[in-house]
C-alpha cells in the first residue's frame, strides 16, 4: 500500500513539537504576568496543544500570584483554551 503524500505522517515532528512548546511556555507565562499586573482582569489563549499540561505546570506560581488557570478542553484531546483570570474575579 502507498503512503498519501496529502495526509500527514502519524510521528510528530521533534523540532517542531519543541518550538511549539516553547512558544507556549512564553505565551502563558506572559498572560500570567499581565494579569497579575492589573492590566488586564481576564485573558483567554486559545488554539493551545499543550495548554492542560502548562495549566498543572504553572499552577503553584499562578495561585500564589492570585491566579487562577482554567483549561477548557476540546473534544477528542486535540488541545485546549487556557482562560487566566485573577482569583477575586
Amino acid at each position: 500500500m502507498e503512503r498519501d503524500a496529502t495526509r500527514p505522517t502519524s510521528t510528530p515532528d521533534p523540532d517542531e513539537t519543541r518550538s511549539r512548546l516553547a512558544s507556549e511556555v512564553a505565551e502563558v507565562e506572559s498572560a500570567i504576568a499581565l494579569v497579575a499586573s492589573g492590566a488586564a482582569s481576564r485573558i483567554t489563549l486559545s488554539g493551545l496543544k499543550f495548554g492542560e499540561q502548562l495549566s498543572r505546570r504553572f499552577h503553584a506560581e499562578a495561585q500564589a500570584s492570585g491566579i487562577n488557570l482554567e483549561p477548557l478542553l476540546w473534544p477528542e484531546d486535540v488541545g485546549c483554551d487556557l482562560t487566566i483570570r485573577r482569583i477575586d474575579e
